[in-house]
């Protein structure tokens, strides 16, 4: 009865150390899943500071370069001339085109 008793304490040992060893390796991979993402998380966090300062600066390249001075010369340099004067048609109140 002594050695059988000396078993199950035994065995209830070994199961609770092996349990407690499960544990441990389940909370210190958690908590190396927890740094990893914390991690990460930042680096996302510092990259979207990066592209909204990016995005402010061309935001205000494309407010300063977008001016009415700069679209007449741009349309100058592709040979578009001033308009000064428009002459309309006069069209009868008859059909131009018509189906068929």
């Amino acid at each position: 009865m002594a050695r059988r008793k000396k078993n199950q304490f035994k065995i209830l040992l070994t199961l609770s150390f092996a349990a407690l060893g499960a544990l441990m390796f389940c909370y210190i991979f958690q908590v190396s899943q927890i740094a990893q993402a914390s991690y990460e998380i930042g680096e996302s966090q510092r990259k979207l500071e990066t592209i909204k300062k990016d995005v402010a600066s061309l935001e205000s390249a494309l407010l300063r370069n977008n001016t009415l001075g700069n679209y007449e010369q741009k349309l100058n340099e592709l040979g578009y001339q001033k308009i000064d004067r428009i002459d309309y048609v006069a069209v009868s109140g008859a059909v131009v085109a018509q189906s068929r």
